[in-house]
């Protein structure tokens, strides 16, 4: 759900308009952030099945214990809230990145791989649509960029360019990932 995560920060923008963008980004991100760091140490998992067909990201394996299970969500939006303090020193800004930390996970509840309380041992949680059902995960993160970009420019004039180009990349680029 990466355009989705990233159209809530169009949100928080909305809501904090002196909060820098790349902290937004940061806080919406960070969670994946994470993951792809622990997958690149070698902590977690996430490789394409070779023995599947259809899109990849439908395909792939995925072990995501220390980065998106439920347990450590406690850990990652407290480094969302405690790097937005230390760089801003602003507690709006500072709630602002936690919420956009938290929404992250919630957002893959609904449309991302599945979850789990502590390890796949543990009470999975969450739809795993992106593992059954693909298009409806990507058509959740699509609507989800919409409404934001609508958030976002409501009210505000932005040239025609630039509304099309949000509500393309927010709305129609997650439907790329149905062919890789």
């Amino acid at each position: 759900m990466i355009t989705g995560h990233l159209a809530t920060a169009l949100v928080a923008k909305r809501a904090a308009p002196a909060m820098p963008w790349w902290l937004l980004a940061v806080a919406a991100m960070l969670i994946d952030i994470a993951m792809f760091t622990l997958v690149g140490l070698g902590v977690e998992q996430m490789v394409p099945n070779p023995e599947a067909s259809g899109p990849t990201l439908a395909t792939t394996v995925v072990e995501m214990t220390y980065s998106h299970d439920l347990i450590p969500q406690v850990f990652w939006i407290g480094v969302s809230g405690a790097l937005a303090y230390l760089v801003t020193r602003n507690r709006q800004f500072t709630l602002i990145a936690m919420m956009l930390t938290g929404a992250h996970w919630l957002g893959d509840l609904v449309a991302g791989y599945g979850h789990f309380v502590f390890g796949p041992e543990s009470h999975a949680l969450g739809t795993d649509w992106y593992h059954l059902n693909l298009p409806a995960a990507l058509g959740f993160e699509a609507a989800l960029g919409v409404a934001c970009v609508y958030w976002f420019t409501r009210g505000h004039s932005f040239s025609l360019g630039v509304q099309v180009a949000l509500y393309g990349v927010f709305g129609l680029l997650p439907f790329a990932f149905l062919i890789i």
